[in-house]
C-alpha cells in the first residue's frame, strides 16, 4: 500500500469514528479528549492499543488497528478535530 493510499484509508477511518461520535452526539467530549491528547497523539495510540479489546465493539479489528495508527500522526488527530467541529456546527 503507497503512503497516499494509506492516507486515504486513514482519513475513510477517521471519517467513520467522527460520524459514530456525531450520531451518538458526543462531538463535544470528543474535541476536548482529542485536543488535550494533541501533544501526546503517540502516547494516546499506544493507550488505545491496550484498550483495544474493548473499543473493537466500535471498529472492526481491522479500521481499529488503522485508527491506532491514524491518531499517531498530529495531523490526522487536527483533521478528526475538524470533522468534529463541522459536524458539531451543522447541528448533526
Amino acid at each position: 500500500m503507497t503512503e497516499s493510499e494509506q492516507q486515504q484509508r486513514e482519513q475513510e477511518v477517521l471519517a467513520k469514528v467522527a460520524q459514530a461520535l456525531t450520531d451518538r452526539r458526543l462531538t463535544a467530549p470528543a474535541i476536548l479528549f482529542l485536543e488535550s491528547v494533541k501533544p501526546l497523539s503517540f502516547l494516546a495510540s499506544q493507550a488505545l492499543v491496550f484498550l483495544g479489546p474493548m473499543a473493537e465493539t466500535l471498529l472492526p479489528p481491522a479500521e481499529y488497528r488503522t485508527f491506532t495508527r491514524a491518531i499517531e500522526s498530529r495531523e490526522n488527530l487536527e483533521w478528526l478535530i475538524q470533522r468534529l467541529e463541522e459536524a458539531q456546527g451543522s447541528g448533526e
